[in-house]
């Protein structure tokens, strides 16, 4: 085995051990988001948007990324209901 697929066999399983298989949206997830931020996902999900993953760093608010239905555009819900573009996303990491 090389070098190059070394790295490319520990970067497809990097994935699922930074998550240590959580769920990539947690199950008591409306009780993480603030008021603000489910006044404004029900707004989006009226138009089709849905949250596609929450990110959970550590000593950190989570960050909640939402998803067009297409998939082809990602915004973050900041925690006072606001959303901005979400440009962090490796489409690999999502299949």
């Amino acid at each position: 085995m090389n070098a190059f697929e070394h790295i490319g066999k520990q970067d497809t399983q990097s994935v699922a051990e930074r998550r240590s298989r959580m769920p990539p949206i947690p199950n008591d997830f409306h009780s993480l988001i603030t008021h603000e931020q489910r006044i404004a996902l029900n707004q989006k999900q009226q138009f089709g948007w849905f949250v596609k993953f929450v990110r959970r760093p550590l000593f950190q608010p989570i960050e909640v990324v939402l998803s067009n239905p297409d998939g082809s555009e990602f915004l973050m819900l900041e925690n006072e209901g606001t959303t901005r573009p979400f440009f962090n996303v490796r489409t690999d990491d999502l299949r």
